[in-house]
């Protein structure tokens, strides 16, 4: 039983570790532990999870390497956000679809959807 635990805790340990990095300074005399949140290549500023704390690190102060694991994490991103469906499309798709109406002084009247909202808002009432 309490091998058993101690197994589970270790696995736990390396799993929540995983997406932590040591990260080095430009000059190599100081490195920290930190998770990436995100990076943006337009302004170079790269947000780190660190114990818990988001913090913004100039591009500049980080060494090649992690200025390689940011360019690699960056191409992964954009990949992917490409792979992904255009949710706005779909969920456009399904409202230009259903039974709208508008309010035209006291009445109601049919509504088509001309083109993608930006904003959606859901309204739902029920009475018992």
């Amino acid at each position: 039983m309490k091998a058993s635990l101690l197994f589970a805790a270790v696995i736990s340990l390396s799993i929540s570790g995983a997406t932590a990095r040591t990260w080095t300074s430009s000059d190599g005399a100081k490195t920290f532990e930190g998770e990436l949140r995100s990076y943006n290549a337009a302004t170079g500023i790269v947000m780190v999870l660190i114990n818990g704390r988001a913090v913004n690190v100039p591009k500049e102060k980080l060494s090649e390497a992690d200025i390689a694991f940011l360019k690699e994490a960056d191409s992964k991103s954009q990949e992917s956000a490409s792979a992904t469906p255009d949710t706005e499309t779909e969920i456009g798709a399904k409202v230009t679809k259903a039974k709208l109406q508008r309010l035209d002084g006291k009445r109601y009247k049919r509504a088509e959807v001309e083109k993608n909202p930006k904003y959606y808002i859901l309204y739902y009432s029920a009475s018992w």
